[in-house]
């Protein structure tokens, strides 16, 4: 498993990446602004067969809530005060069932377009058994989730500290809607999970 620290300070976020080829480069820029600008440390990982990991044959589901889960319990053996998942896509999926699973719970969860299903886990199902604050974020427009399953899953976690932001019409995808990409400005939304990442449920 590849795997790299980005920061330092006992606020720490696991960052959960989309599916697909770039594994933890994705949300690289983002944890490098979170270091320099909010002192929070965040923990990167490829899962497997993402970027240069590679695991034994599996089902991919499986390793991905594995891994995540052990990416949470290597941050609190290595100072983490507080730990918040972030997931984007299928990460965001894999973050709402690693959260609702995992005891200890993590401080606060954050899904940004997780589709409603992927590789046989439900995000409704894992929403409906959060007990951690939660943040969900969309797009219109968005061709793998829509406004409406986001709304469902806000609607279904029972906490009282959760947020649903709906971003602009075309705001992107996954990671993409925290902007920074080629130079851009980084996004409301990026500076509101920097708070929800510090504790800041608001």
């Amino acid at each position: 498993m590849y795997a790299a620290v980005v920061g330092t300070g006992p606020d720490t976020a696991v960052f959960v990446h989309q599916a697909g080829p770039r594994g933890l480069c994705g949300f690289w820029p983002y944890a490098d602004w979170l270091a320099r600008t909010n002192g929070v440390r965040s923990v990167l990982f490829s899962q497997c067969g993402a970027g240069a990991s590679q695991c034994p044959a599996g089902k991919a589901a499986d390793q991905w809530l594995k891994v995540t889960t052990a990416a949470v319990a290597w941050a609190r053996a290595h100072g983490a005060g507080q730990v918040a998942l972030v997931g984007a896509s299928a990460g965001g999926v894999v973050a709402l069932e690693v959260a609702a699973s995992l005891s200890p719970p993590v401080a606060a969860v954050v899904d940004l377009s997780g589709e409603r299903r992927w590789m046989g886990l439900d995000s409704l199902a894992a929403a409906r058994r959060l007990q951690v604050p939660a943040l969900f974020a969309v797009a219109p427009g968005d061709s793998y989730v829509s406004v409406a399953t986001m709304r469902r899953l806000y609607q279904a976690a029972p906490v009282r500290a959760k947020r649903l932001m709906v971003l602009a019409e075309g705001a992107g995808h996954g990671w993409e809607l925290l902007g920074g990409a080629a130079g851009s400005e980084w996004s409301p939304l990026a500076v509101t999970v920097a708070g929800w990442i510090q504790g800041r449920h608001r």
